[in-house]
């Protein structure tokens, strides 16, 4: 509020003590929040979100190794400043400090999220007021991914930064202003997270309303005839039916969405801000939206500024979550974006102050708002995941539900008293008398319930991350970094085969920095960032790729010539001969034995031993279902060769066995002497669905397969 439409009495000058005393129970609040916050860093073991953390862990890595963005050694964009942000953190020592200290780096930079808050709030509101819009924020659900390696933790403050900068520049504040907004949003958008387009588009869309609406443009409109106000219409709607045709001819996502699936937009936009609206404990959306419309403050440039770019936010973070969420639902899988709406919160947050502050609202913006947070809390189901990463938002509702066995209904009827104690709280500005008197009180009651509300949830959130991360790390090889150790940091190759998406191996691969390359010989080797097939150069088990380093980690089935240097679980170290030579290998068949979802499978030994005994054991002992009907199976043995893709087969089966396979049962073993290179091929006529018998495993399983070479003299 502007000096020009409010006339504060003289201040007394307040002393050096004064401001000292008066900053201990801020400076006390501000701490405790932040000693939650950093707890849930120090509880935190492992990373959990793949492949997003390992590819911010490799760009990071290599820009503080060699100054430039990298992924498994060959260059890469570096996507986001976030990259350089936590690159230092990689000089120190070993891999668990770095990662420590990125934790508590990410909680620092995300706090700083207060900062222009505070600093926005103060324009429109009381100091007071603008401290408290500040410590409500750092109790946001958007604090649970502070821990993540994640670009959310720079864009969550550069965000608070823009909206901060667009404002004083929409209340006419100065070309500085107008400059300054500009080119953090370019920044934002070009160099922090892309997703900050919405901020540049905010403001882009409330300078516009603010231009239309402005007192010299009223009077005009005013005079306009009604041919001139439909001819206006139709232009408008032939701007946004020619802004459509080159959104959808520049983005794929927003032509399929807006084309095919415009009723799942508005579903899952509206699904992810009930998220928000829950997260945020239904007060602060309550008020902040009916704070969009205040009479008494009509006229005062600095809350139109807010008001509009809050809205105008509202509008294109909404369109980008929901497009996004219609799209991924399409290719991907359906899940409440929460994750896209967080940037809201401040701004909501601020809304809410400048509503408490008012002498009168406005009935009919808060009937409007009512009815919007009516809809949002109790229309829609609620994710119980403990926790659920796209929407930590839900972490109250699953404090409830683990803590108290409350179900679905009994949380809707929770939030229906959440909405209607928010409501009273909402006509404290109406209040006169006594209850007015006790305002301040009220709003003190008000301001700690969503403080407590929004940690509560947040920390109920990030203790299931906190719980997911230690059940990971309890199944990794200890210690974390044991191939950087037992390498001396010299590089490693990782060598594989039906890997697939395995959180395991990633883990490995974040731990261990030694490990340069991720490569399997199937073409089954995860992302992030590059990978390679080494096709095999000769039926020797010669590859032929070798880059040069002397250490392969071999994992499922996998053995090269050299000498084994530490074994831990399913990983082998081993120091290589060069060139590289494979021993023996399988193809097709999963890390637990099985060969599944495919009908073949192969193994293969080159040596160095020539003559030995092959065994070979086919079976379904790991599957037992009496119902499930016998298949045909045949296997077949004899000399390597090479297919199209250079990969061993059987060139000639000198042996041929088949065999009826039943579940729970094996097939004799079949023992072979013969000469190296050899190979097995298995085929398995059909394949069985576990699920269908009751057996909790979604693949489609062939065989258990397994085969042996021992030396004779």
């Amino acid at each position: 509020m502007t000096d020009a439409t409010i006339t504060r009495p003289a201040a007394r000058e307040r002393s050096a003590l004064d401001r000292f005393l008066a900053s201990i129970p801020v400076a006390t609040a501000a701490l405790v929040i932040l000693m939650v916050l950093f707890w849930e860093a120090a509880v935190r073991k492992t990373p959990t979100i793949f492949v997003d953390e390992l590819k911010w862990a490799q760009l990071s890595r290599a820009i503080a190794e060699t100054g430039h963005a990298a992924q498994r050694g060959d260059p890469a964009a570096f996507g986001s400043l976030y990259a350089f942000l936590i690159a230092p953190a990689w000089w120190l020592g070993s891999t668990g400090a770095a990662y420590t200290a990125i934790k508590y780096l990410n909680l620092v930079v995300m706090a700083c999220a207060a900062i222009p808050v505070g600093l926005l709030a103060r324009r429109v509101v009381s100091p007071t007021g603008g401290i408290v819009a500040a410590l409500l924020t750092l109790c946001t659900s958007a604090f649970f991914y502070a821990t993540f390696l994640l670009p959310e933790v720079l864009a969550f403050p550069t965000f608070c930064l823009c909206a901060y900068l667009c404002v004083r520049a929409l209340a006419g504040d100065g070309r500085r202003w107008i400059v300054a907004a500009v080119i953090a949003c370019a920044v934002a958008a070009l160099f922090v997270r892309s997703q900050l387009v919405c901020a540049g588009a905010a403001f882009a869309v409330a300078a516009a309303a603010l231009w239309l609406t402005a007192p010299p443009r009223r009077g005009t409109w005013a005079r306009w005839s009604l041919f001139d106000r439909v001819g206006a219409v139709v232009l408008g709607l032939g701007g946004l039916i020619l802004l459509n045709s080159l959104a959808s001819h520049h983005s794929t996502e927003w032509a399929v969405v807006t084309q095919s699936y415009k009723d799942r937009l508005w579903h899952l936009v509206l699904e992810a801000g009930s998220a928000l609206t829950i997260g945020l404990g239904v007060l602060p959306v309550l008020a902040g939206l009916a704070s969009l419309w205040l009479p008494e403050r009509k006229n005062d440039p600095v809350w139109r500024a807010f008001a509009a770019f809050t809205a105008a936010s509202i509008l294109t973070f909404g369109a980008y979550t929901g497009i996004k969420a219609a799209y991924l639902s399409v290719t991907f899988g359906t899940f409440v974006e929460e994750r896209n709406l967080i940037y809201l919160a401040p701004l909501l947050i601020v809304g809410a102050v400048v509503y408490f502050s008012a002498r009168r609202p406005s009935p009919v913006a808060l009937g409007v708002s009512t009815v919007i947070c009516a809809w949002l809390v109790i229309a829609y189901g609620y994710q119980l995941g403990f926790p659920y990463f796209e929407a930590p938002g839900y972490g109250i509702a699953v404090m409830a539900n683990r803590a108290f066995s409350w179900d679905q209904p009994t949380i809707r009827l929770a939030l229906w008293g959440a909405l209607a104690v928010a409501f009273l709280f909402c006509l404290i500005p109406f209040a006169r008398g006594r209850l007015a008197r006790a305002r301040t009180a009220l709003l003190g009651l008000a301001a700690l319930g969503v403080a407590v509300w929004g940690l509560a949830g947040e920390v109920t959130s990030a203790r299931g991350s906190a719980q997911g991360a230690r059940q990971l790390a309890s199944n990794l090889p200890q210690p974390f970094d044991w191939v950087d150790q037992t390498s001396g940091g010299r590089g490693v190759t990782y060598l594989g085969q039906q890997v697939g998406n395995d959180i395991g191996l990633a883990l490995t691969e974040f731990w261990n920095r030694s490990i340069k390359h991720i490569w399997t010989l199937d073409g089954t080797a995860p992302g992030p960032g590059p990978t390679l097939t080494p096709d095999l150069a000769k039926t020797d088990g010669t590859l032929r790729v070798d880059p040069g380093l002397d250490y392969v980690l071999a994992d499922n089935g996998v053995k090269l010539i050299g000498r084994q240097i530490k074994t831990n679980g399913s990983l082998t170290l081993v120091r290589v001969t060069h060139p590289w030579r494979l021993q023996e290998t399988y193809y097709g068949r999963q890390p637990d034995g099985w060969v599944a979802n495919q009908h073949d499978a192969t193994y293969a030994y080159f040596g160095p031993l020539k003559r030995g005994v092959l065994t070979v054991d086919v079976n379904r002992r790991g599957f037992c279902a009496s119902s499930a009907p016998p298949t045909p199976v045949t296997i077949g043995i004899g000399s390597v060769g090479l297919n199209s893709q250079r990969a061993a087969v059987v060139a000639r089966a000198r042996t041929v066995r088949r065999a009826l396979l039943r579940s729970c049962r094996d097939i004799p073993p079949i023992r072979l002497h013969t000469t190296a290179p050899v190979a097995v091929s298995l085929h398995v006529a059909d394949l069985v669905r576990a699920s269908d018998y009751g057996i909790p495993d979604s693949r489609e399983l062939a065989a258990q397969f397994s085969v042996s070479f021992t030396p004779t003299r």
